[in-house]
C-alpha cells in the first residue's frame, strides 16, 4: 500500500465544506463530482456510517467497490474500502480531519492506498495523481456549484 498524507486549505468554512461533504453521498451529484464515478448505490446508512457501492471507471473499463464513509462532524471523515473489484484494493482508507483556519478548513489527510492493476513500482505515482485529481474535481465543482 502507499501510504498517503497531505494537507491543504478549502476556501470554505466547516459548516459550508460539511454540505459538501454530504453531496458526496448523493447518488445522482457524486458524478457530478467526479467524473470517474459513473454511478453510485447507497447500500445503508446508519449513524455516522454510510456504505455505497461505486462504480468506478479506471484504465478504459469500470470497476465496482463498496465504500464505508464515516462521518465524524465537525472533525473528521474517513472512507475505507471493504469490498473491491478495483480500482482501489480491499482495505484503501483515507481519513482527514478538519480545523478552522483563517483561509476557511484545514484539511489533514492520511491513509493507505493500493491500486489492485498496477505494479508497486507505479502505486505512488498513480495515487498521488488520483488524490491531486479528486482534489481538483472537488474544488471545479464547488466554483460551478457555490455553497
Amino acid at each position: 500500500m502507499v501510504q498517503y498524507a497531505e494537507q491543504d486549505i478549502v476556501p470554505l468554512d466547516r459548516a459550508r465544506l460539511w454540505k459538501f461533504l454530504d453531496l458526496h453521498l448523493d447518488n445522482s451529484v457524486i458524478v457530478q463530482i467526479h467524473p470517474d464515478i459513473v454511478g453510485q448505490t447507497l447500500l445503508s446508512s446508519r449513524g455516522n456510517e454510510t456504505t455505497v457501492e461505486r462504480q468506478i471507471r479506471f484504465l478504459g473499463s469500470t470497476r465496482r467497490s463498496v465504500w464505508k464513509l464515516t462521518y465524524d462532524r465537525p472533525d473528521r471523515a474517513r472512507w475505507e474500502i471493504i469490498e473491491s473489484k478495483g480500482p482501489m484494493a480491499q482495505g484503501s482508507y483515507l481519513e482527514n480531519t478538519y480545523s478552522d483556519d483563517p483561509g476557511g478548513t484545514l484539511i489533514q489527510s492520511e491513509g493507505d492506498i493500493r491500486v489492485t492493476t498496477l505494479p508497486g513500482f507505479m502505486q505512488r505515482g498513480v495515487v498521488n495523481g488520483a488524490m491531486n485529481s479528486i482534489g481538483k474535481q472537488d474544488l471545479a465543482y464547488l466554483k460551478a456549484h457555490p455553497i
